[in-house]
Parts: structure tokens; sequence; C-alpha cells
């Protein structure tokens, strides 16, 4: 079996990022609520052959693929034969021939290696290209890209799988997909249990002394007494001679709340208001235990059409009550932390609001998330991600009193409703107290963690309109948090808004900037530190707003990256950079030139690599007169989510260069692994470098570092003499920085490189 066809763990596969937290809300709702529409099909159907299709059509709109399949199986050694196969297909994909033809065993289309798997109640999943050669034949003919198989259990034996096929574009299934799609799974099975009990007890006699199915017959008038039982009430406990002994002591079975409704539906029956009920109340068993029965009954009429009993069927339905309790709970909770998820947090908030529009006390909302959570996910996988979120939601909870809420949106979000209170010392102290509490290190595995966070506060007030809008602020006050820092908390206000319009202001400017000719590179200068000699230039993006002025790239950058603005801006740089190489080149200047790259291009589009290959054929230059500088937050995530865009890029032979070196997170393997040119040594550690001892080291490490791989270090940021003499005397090769030349225009560059000659 292929290593991507395993069975999934939740704690493998958390998902860190907000944008895929909401994605995996929304499509758990969506399953939940076609789960939802098939219970009942499935539960109350006579015959489940009829409504399988439909089940089938409403979850697999509701996963979002083109086709699903149930299939019932029979093992056969390691080989499964195929007894009956349902399939839904979406009307506008056709079905292909190979799915037409039946197939009388799993291993005719080579998925007989899934047997023991899905026995075991293992799901299957993957990529049909990584699937073995006769499986993959199959499923390339049959159109399909990626599967997920689900088994289905009856009475704790494996019946058969439901599969589901994305045959338009290849699928990921997120962990809450597949947590949901086994609940489903689930629901099938105990369809398949009640459809095999009716089967067997069709006849009257077997149905009556098996079935689970209680029959009863009441005389037609008050007190009803029990006239005929079914000998199977003694699954309950009870023996039915003896409770017909005592005819009129029936109604003690049941739950003293569900009396009076009994009792009106027997009413009704009897005076002829209805000819049919159907109800559900709790029979109490003879141990104490307590089930939930549906009773359907009827009025038994003679010829003359006098009525002559009330006679009916008790069907325990506790485990489907429980199912649908469950599916209640799932709905409203988190599953990893077990607290209450967004959709139950929103309706304690809408209830707060509404409570204090009454004149009730004041809240307050803290919308928290945790300081660089990815980096833990990143070093010390998913399963340690996990285990660290569950012990920030622990420590939340011993934070607040037991009549504040806690909650988690998914990824590494957490929410507080703070109640009943008024005054902003108390929502203070409760923010103080959860940034001291998580600050603190958490043991897990043999690491320590620091896990601080950023919090944003909103106390209600009359003029925030409902709990959307209270949200909203949250988020703001958040990234407010944020941009100051992290580690702290930050209430909203007024100026949070405008620096919100604001934002939208300069995303709208941005997608229009390249178009209107306000974007602008300007160049700096990159040296030899033995002769001074300018080899190379960094390109730096500038942008003269018609409104605003030259505005800071620290200002736009963020925006373009969030927004997707930062797709055309950063066509536009590569195609410039080759632009005025080539002009340079024509005029005998032979330099490189550095362009910076984000992490939001490859993940918007993923063609960086074509990009850059077609500016450099369009303006015929080599390839290693271009270098895409990266910094190793950008490397890290650029190879683990979108390495197929960054091989090619590797392999077009462009110049890498790691920006920041040593300010994130170092790895050794990416200089050995992705052939690195240049290490960037961080202004940072220049600063102070000719007065701490820490700067001086960790600079004097990192030329040597770079020495021995024999990848030359470029220092930037050097702005006096001292660092460059620093720099010189360590060994460093190349340098760039003010004391060599501030960010200038091409021509200007163009004149200080005719000087220098």
């Amino acid at each position: 079996m292929n290593a991507r066809l395993i069975e999934h763990d939740r704690r493998t596969a958390g998902t860190p990022d907000r944008a895929l937290s909401r994605l995996a809300i929304n499509r758990r709702d969506a399953i939940l609520g076609a789960i939802a529409l098939s219970a009942p099909e499935l539960l109350r159907s006579a015959d489940i052959r009829h409504s399988i299709p439909k089940v089938l059509e409403y979850v697999g709109r509701a996963v979002g693929v083109e086709r699903v399949h149930l299939l019932q199986t029979q093992p056969s050694g390691r080989d499964a034969r195929v007894v009956d196969h349902y399939l839904w297909n979406e009307v506008e994909t056709p079905v292909p021939s190979v799915l037409r033809q039946p197939f009388s065993n799993l291993a005719e289309i080579g998925v007989d290696s899934w047997v023991p798997q899905l026995m075991r109640g293992e799901t299957v999943m993957g990529d049909t290209r990584d699937f073995t050669p006769l499986a993959r034949q199959f499923f390339e003919r049959a159109g399909i890209l990626s599967t997920i198989t689900v088994p289905v259990f009856s009475e704790e034996r494996w019946w058969g799988f439901i599969a589901f096929d994305a045959c338009r574009k290849r699928r990921d299934w997120l962990p809450v997909e597949i947590d949901t799609l086994k609940i489903l799974a689930e629901l099938i099975g105990a369809a398949v249990t009640r459809q095999r009990h009716q089967q067997k007890l069709a006849d009257a006699s077997q149905i009556v002394e098996n079935s689970p199915t209680v029959l009863f017959r009441l005389e037609p008038k008050e007190p009803f007494a029990l006239s005929f039982l079914s000998q199977n009430i003694r699954q309950y406990g009870y023996d039915a001679d003896a409770l017909l002994a005592s005819p009129g002591d029936w109604l003690r079975l049941f739950a003293r709340a569900d009396h009076a409704a009994i009792l009106d539906s027997a009413r009704s029956l009897a005076s002829g208001k209805v000819d049919h009920s159907r109800m559900e109340f709790r029979l109490i068993r003879a141990d104490g235990g307590m089930v939930w029965l549906e009773g359907q009954g009827h009025g038994l009429r003679d010829a003359a059409g006098k009525l002559v009993a009330v006679e009916g069927i008790l069907l325990d339905v506790t485990e489907r009550k429980h199912a649908a309790e469950k599916l209640r709970t799932l709905a409203r909770s988190d599953a990893l932390t077990a607290l209450p998820n967004r959709v139950a947090f929103m309706d304690e908030l809408q209830a707060a609001f509404a409570h204090a529009q009454r004149g009730g006390e004041g809240f307050a909302v803290l919308y928290l998330d945790l300081d660089h959570f990815k980096d833990v996910n990143d070093t010390l996988g998913h399963p340690k991600g996990d285990e660290l979120l569950q012990l920030v939601a622990e420590r939340l909870l011993r934070c607040v009193r037991v009549t504040d809420t806690v909650a988690r949106f998914g990824g590494d979000e957490f929410a507080i409703l703070q109640a009943n209170v008024n005054d902003m010392t108390q929502i203070e102290a409760l923010a103080r107290k959860i940034n001291a509490v998580l600050s603190a290190p958490i043991a897990i595995g043999g690491s320590q963690i620091n896990a601080t966070a950023s919090i944003g506060v909103v106390p209600y007030r009359p003029d925030i309109g409902d709990a959307e809008a209270m949200m909203s602020k949250a988020d703001l006050a958040l990234y407010r948090a944020k941009a100051a820092g992290r580690n702290q908390h930050r209430f909203h206000d007024a100026a949070l808004d405008e620096e919100v319009r604001d934002r939208v202001e300069i995303g709208r400017d941005l997608f229009r900037a390249v178009e209107r000719g306000q974007l602008e590179l300007v160049y700096q200068p990159q040296v030899k530190l033995g002769t001074g000699a300018i080899y190379g230039v960094e390109a730096l993006l500038r942008w003269h707003h018609p409104e605003r002025g030259l505005v800071p790239p620290s200002t736009f950058i963020p925006v373009a990256e969030s927004n997707g603005a930062i797709l055309p801006i950063g066509r536009w740089v590569i195609q410039q950079a080759c632009r005025q190489l080539a002009l340079w080149r024509a005029q005998g200047i032979m330099l490189s030139i550095a362009v910076n790259v984000s992490v939001a291009q490859f993940k918007f589009a993923g063609d960086v690599d074509r990009t850059v290959a077609a500016a450099l054929a369009e303006h015929d230059l080599p390839t290693d007169a271009l270098e895409l500088e990266l910094t190793e937050t950008v490397l890290m995530e650029t190879t683990q989510k979108y390495s197929a865009s960054f091989d090619r890029l590797r392999a077009l032979g462009v110049r890498l260069v790691i920006d920041d070196f040593g300010t994130g997170f170092s790895s050794l393997d990416y200089l050995r692994s992705f052939r690195v040119s240049r290490l960037k040594l961080s202004a940072s550690f220049l600063e102070e470098v000719a007065t701490n001892p820490d700067n001086a080291a960790i600079v004097r490490a990192t030329i040597n570092l770079g020495d021995a791989l024999g990848i030359d270090v470029i220092a930037e940021g050097v702005c006096n003499v001292q660092q460059r003499e620093f720099l010189i005397a360590a060994g460093c090769p190349l340098a760039q920085g003010h004391l060599f030349g501030a960010p200038q225009p091409a021509d200007q560059i163009a004149a200080l490189l005719r000087r220098q000659s």
C-alpha cells in the first residue's frame, strides 16, 4: 500500500492557518447538514435501498465531490466480493463506461490491499497517481483524481464502505471532514442493522417474539386498561403476564413527565379526534435505566365502525436519539479541545447582547490567538501542536469564572465571553491574567514552549450593532495587539476602524498601481568588501501614490500579500528587473540583480518559476544574472506547501539567497539541500557588532559557516566604517548598506559604475 493511503489521525493534521480553519468549519457544517437530512431517510425507511440514492446525493453535494459510491461487500481472504453497488453521479459529470460494467470483487480493480485496513475500521484516502498500477489504471479510466473511502460496520462486522471521488480537481481531506464522514458511516451502519432486523422478523410470530418492537392493546375508555402486551417487553426487564395481571398500572413504566402527553394521545384516539398518533417518550427499565420509545397508535374498530380498542407498537429509538444528540453536540463543540465552537460561542454572545440591551449586566469579548503557533507545528510537528492547543484550552479555563465562556474558533484562535462585568478594571485584569498564564513555559515531549498570545478586547457598548459587529471589532483589536509586538492585549477604539478603512483603500489602489505607472524600482549597490567594487544591486520597490505621496513598502507590502495584489506587482518587479539588466548589459555594465520573493506569490499563484523563466527568455539573459531573495520563513513554508513550484525554480538555475539569515528557524538541511548561493546576514546583528559580544559572535559564526559550506555571505545594513572594518576582519566577502550607497534610480547606478571604472 502506498504511504499516501493511510488511516487519518486528526492529531497529525492540524491546521493553524485561519483561512484553512474557516474552510474546515464550513465543510463540516455542510456535511452535518446533509447527515441531518439523511438520518430520517435511513432510520425511518421501510426499505433503505430506496433511501440510499437520495442520501448519497445529499452527502455528495455537501462534500463537494462529483461521485459517491456505497458498496456492500463480503470478505473472502484478503479480497472482498461485491454484493451490491449504489452510485450517485453529479449530472454534469458523465458516468464512464468502466463504472457501467459491474465488477464482482475488489481485486478486479486493484484495491484488494485495502480490505485489511477497511476491516480494521481505517479510512483509506489518497491521490490516484500514487496507487498500484492496476488500481491507477482503473481510477484513471473512471476519471478519478483523488478519493476517500470510509468503512461501514453493522453489528460490529464490516459491511462495506462509502467512497467519495473527486474528478475535476485533486482534493485534500481536512481532519474535521473525515471525522464527520465517519459519523455518516455509523448512521448507514445503524440503518443497515435496523433493516436486517426487519427482514429477519418478517414472520409475525418472529416479530412478536424476537423484535425489539413491542405490541400493545388498551381498552377504549379511561383508564385505558392494558388488554394485550407482547412477551418481548422482557427486554426491558418486565414480564408481560405480570403487567396484564394489573392492567391499570402500566403508566408507571414511563417517566412521570411524559404521563400527561401519553394520556392525551390515548384520549385523542379514543374520541376519534385522530386516527393515528406518533410520539416519543421515556420508558424506565426494571433496572432503573432509561430508554426512548416511539409509540405509534391507532383506533381499532369493528365492522360497524365502533371503537373496540386502542392498539399500536412501541419502537426503541434510543440509538437514534443518542445519535441526534451526538450530532447536536458535534455541531456546537470543538473536536480537539472539547470547548464550545464558534457557532455555540456566537449563540452565547447574542444572548448576552439581548440581556444587556434589556438593561442587564454588561460583558466583554476577548479574542486571542497564539503568537508564532505555526513555528511550533513546523518545528515540533502537528501532534505536538495539537497537544499545545489542548493545554492552552485548559489554562484558559483556569483563568475564567464558571459564568464565562471559553471557545475555540479553529486553528490557534480562541474567544472568551466575560459575563456580568461593567468595570473596565475587571476586563483589564482578565486580559493581563491570560497573558501571564499563557506565557509560562509549557513542557511537551521534552521541549519547553512559551505559548504567548495576542488579545483583542471589546467591552459591550450600546452602539455596537450585534454579535458579528462585536467580533469584527475584536478581530481589529487583535490585529492591533500583534502589530504592537505580540504577547499583549489591546482594546478596540475608533482609530482601528479608520485604520481598516485606510488598509482597504490602499488595497484597492494597489491593484491599479502597475497599470497607472505608479511603481518604481530603485537599486542599492552590493560591493565586494576587499575592493569596494560594485558587483550587483538589490532591486527595491517604491510606490508613488498620487495623493499619499511615497508610500513605504512596510505599509503596502503586507496589504498586497493579504489581498493578492502581490501577484501583478511581483510579476512587474521581475519583468522590470530583467528589462533593466538587459539595458545595462547593452551598455557594457555587467551586474546581477537581487529581487525579493514573497510566500504569497507561491500561495496565490504557484507560477513564480514560469514568470522568472519568461522574463529571462524575453530579455535573453543568463539565469545566474537574477537572484531571488527568500527569508528563512518563506523558504520553509514554500518548500513544505508549494514544493513543485519551488523545485521548478531551482531547476531553472537562478541564484537563491536566504534573506535575514539568523532571524528565523535556520536549518543546515536547507543550506545543503537547496543549493543556496548566498546568505544575507540580517542588519539587526550589525547594529551593535562593535559593542555587543553576542552580536559579534553570531556574525563571525555565520561567516565561518558560509565559508565552510562554500556559500558567500553578504552583510546588509552596513552604515559606518567600524562595521565595515569588523566585517573585513571577520572575513565577510560582500556587503551592502548606506555606507556604499543608498537605493538609487537606474541611471544613477549606471553613472556610479562609470565613475568606478
